[in-house]
């Protein structure tokens, strides 16, 4: 089986697993007292590590954080964070010169705050791509979607309770890593063109899960240890792209009205359940001669079978999309 893989992850240990600093870090002091409060190192001041990087202690919790993305692996990146690369991961923060940590203490006891599920399939987002995805939204009341820079879509669970929100993102891997903002990363890449052909063509799906409580929730364990979450069997992204498009609501007929003419066609086709012979009694008595019947029931039978055409590719690139995640 395949183990969940993360593009980012945040850890809190005990801050005894900080064993020295070998860069100033910054000291967070509260202002009332002016007593030290803890100590942190970010990655955004520091131009030589192109990726995000956060450490902090803090001493009334007694704390150790790690936040990283998995551009830490460098030139394994695609790997992304798993069972099979977090010590990988940590023992690559020592050898920044930034500052040692205990490895094995931080990988036995600490546990997961916060995490971005991720994965990188081989999917071309195109208008039919995302129009399938836009129209097979189960219950638009509970989810809504929307576009970005037209290459990717988000679809976020509308609800007020900041513990309650879920995202699924999908985007063009490719075109996202030739940001400026990832440039410092790719040109620190022993083979920048071997990254980037790795990505080509890939679309990236992630859910940001943010609160340990989401964490027990998608991955169906006790409690947040770094390993137990890394080990579950649950596939997080297949359970929420399931739960947005595949319901009653979701996997029933839609139907894009053009105008009123089709609006009536299309409800007579409800109504009837598509029963053309029904129809036609039904309208037998509507029309003064017998070709106006035909004419209309020509396009009564044309609609049908552009909707169940229309139905039935959607479906089936639906039912593509979600076996990419399996």
């Amino acid at each position: 089986m395949q183990f969940i893989t993360l593009d980012r992850i945040k850890i809190k240990a005990n801050n005894k697993y900080l064993l020295d600093h070998q860069v100033k870090f910054n000291e967070d002091y509260d202002h009332r007292s002016g007593i030290l409060k803890g100590e942190y190192y970010s990655s955004k001041a520091d131009a030589n590590i192109p990726y995000n990087l956060f450490i902090a202690t803090s001493k009334p919790k007694q704390t150790l954080t790690l936040e990283f993305s998995s551009k830490i692996l460098q030139e394994d990146y695609p790997k992304m964070i798993s069972k099979e690369t977090i010590k990988d991961c940590l023992e690559r923060i020592n050898q920044l010169g930034i500052c040692q940590i205990d490895t094995q203490g931080v990988l036995e006891t600490g546990c997961i705050t916060s995490m971005d599920v991720t994965k990188d399939v081989n999917l071309d987002l195109t208008p039919q791509v995302l129009d399938t995805l836009n129209e097979r939204v189960g219950n638009y009341r509970r989810y809504r979607w929307e576009h970005y820079v037209n290459e990717g879509i988000a679809f976020s669970r509308d609800v007020k309770s900041k513990d309650c929100k879920e995202s699924l993102i999908l985007y063009n891997k490719d075109k996202e890593l030739q940001r400026s903002d990832n440039l410092p990363f790719l040109n620190s890449l022993p083979n920048k063109s071997q990254m980037l052909d790795y990505f080509k063509g890939k679309t990236r799906f992630e859910l940001s899960l943010d609160t340990p409580r989401k964490i027990k929730q998608y991955t169906e364990v006790d409690d947040t240890y770094i390993l137990d979450v890394l080990n579950t069997k649950v596939n997080p992204l297949l359970y929420i792209f399931d739960n947005i498009f595949y319901n009653d609501e979701a996997c029933g007929k839609r139907t894009h009205f053009r105008d009123y003419d089709t609006l009536t066609m299309d409800l007579l086709l409800s109504q009837y359940n598509n029963d053309l012979k029904q129809i036609e009694q039904t309208l037998r008595g509507c029309f003064k001669t017998r070709s106006g019947l035909t004419k209309r029931m020509k396009k009564i039978q044309e609609l049908l079978a552009e909707r169940q055409a229309s139905t039935e590719n959607q479906v089936n690139l639906l039912q593509n999309i979600r076996n990419l995640l399996i």
